[in-house]
């Protein structure tokens, strides 16, 4: 199991600076422990777990009674290149958050990440794939437009040798892949137990999506769903409504419906509770007062729009380097089978909830 921390990435950052600028090849002596400590400032316990990971990735070797070796993994930065792939790039997201947590893991190995934009264009994202196979990639990083489109592209790579790692969302009818997500169902979960805490027992779930389009959304409410469960409230009869962002619908008017008696929102993201938040001030509606809305994700906007939103944090940066380690994992030959990492997340209750 590789060790993580601040400390450990110095440690690794030191060694790669230092086998390139010494031109180090494969097989060359690295400085001693000692030296190492006092170069770098780090205790030998702390060095010690950063060369254990290294060992582990094939980057170094030691000899007992004769220190350590730059290992056979250890390539030239040119031929480390893994693409990533992701949906969109706005800066009010944290999608560019999972880039640099990617980028900064591959850095300290030597590795660089080359972008590529789909614009939430299945089309486009099904030719960047193509096209990136076709030049001979065989490992790379994807965030999907969704989980619906391009499931059968996917497998075609798959079956054919291309190492596929995705990020968020799982890929509709694929279950053997790599896949690195936050736990979704937890947040659900999490989230609106807070909301039945608050004594609400009418809460809608609201999107701007429909609940098909990604995995994402569906774990989601599943962990609304087991929530409800064990508070032994009912499952409203229709309790996912989704609508366009800034558009009103027919599933916008059933959640402010008095016939329909929610007093609370799970939104399945931030910009959908600044959505429906909105929605409300426009019913006349105040949020907590008469509405509590809960988001996920723990975007800025959280904090700049009024109430400050509660919402669920997910850790972005993370699920990037997570990515960027089974990829590189995987381009120098050092995993086996497929991994799936589910990170944890946490509830950030703000003013937009309240008891009601």
């Amino acid at each position: 199991m590789a060790f993580t921390g601040k400390k450990l990435s110095l440690v690794t950052e030191y060694l790669t600076d230092y086998i390139q600028k010494n031109a180090l090849t494969k097989g060359q002596r690295l400085p001693t422990e000692t030296e190492l400590i006092e170069a770098i400032g780090v205790s030998r316990v702390t060095l010690r777990r950063a060369l254990a990971n290294m060992q582990e990735e094939n980057l170094i070797y030691s000899v007992q009674g004769s220190g350590y070796f730059v290992g056979d993994h250890f390539f030239p930065r040119e031929n480390h290149v893994i693409p990533i792939i992701i949906s969109y790039d706005h800066e009010n997201s944290k999608i560019l958050n999972i880039v640099h947590g990617a980028q900064n893991y591959l850095k300290a190995r030597s590795c660089e990440l080359e972008v590529h934009v789909s614009r939430r264009d299945p089309k486009a994202e099904k030719e960047m794939l193509l096209q990136l196979y076709e030049q001979g990639c065989r490992c790379a990083i994807i965030f999907p437009v969704s989980s619906e489109d391009n499931s059968d592209l996917y497998f075609h790579l798959l079956q054919n040798g291309m190492q596929l790692i995705f990020i968020d969302r799982r890929p509709a009818d694929i279950s053997c892949c790599h896949l690195v997500m936050s736990d979704n169902m937890t947040g659900g979960y999490l989230a609106t137990r807070h909301l039945l805490e608050l004594g609400h027992r009418r809460i809608a779930t609201f999107g701007l999506e429909p609940m098909a389009h990604t995995s994402t959304i569906q774990e989601r409410v599943l962990g609304y769903r087991h929530a409800l469960r064990e508070f032994g409230v009912p499952e409203p009869e229709k309790s996912y409504f989704f609508s366009a962002y800034k558009r009103q619908n027919r599933d916008v008017e059933e959640i402010f419906d008095p016939a329909n008696g929610f007093t609370a929102v799970f939104a399945i993201n931030d910009h959908a509770a600044v959505d429906i938040a909105t929605h409300a001030y426009r019913y006349g509606l105040r949020v907590p007062e008469d509405l509590s809305v809960i988001g996920f994700d723990n975007l800025d906007i959280t904090t700049v729009f009024t109430p400050h939103l509660s919402t669920i944090d997910q850790p972005f940066t993370q699920l990037g380097e997570s990515a960027a380690e089974i990829a590189f994992q995987c381009l120098t030959g050092n995993v086996t089978g497929y991994i799936q990492k589910s990170l944890p997340i946490r509830l950030i209750p703000r003013d937009s909830t309240r008891k009601r």
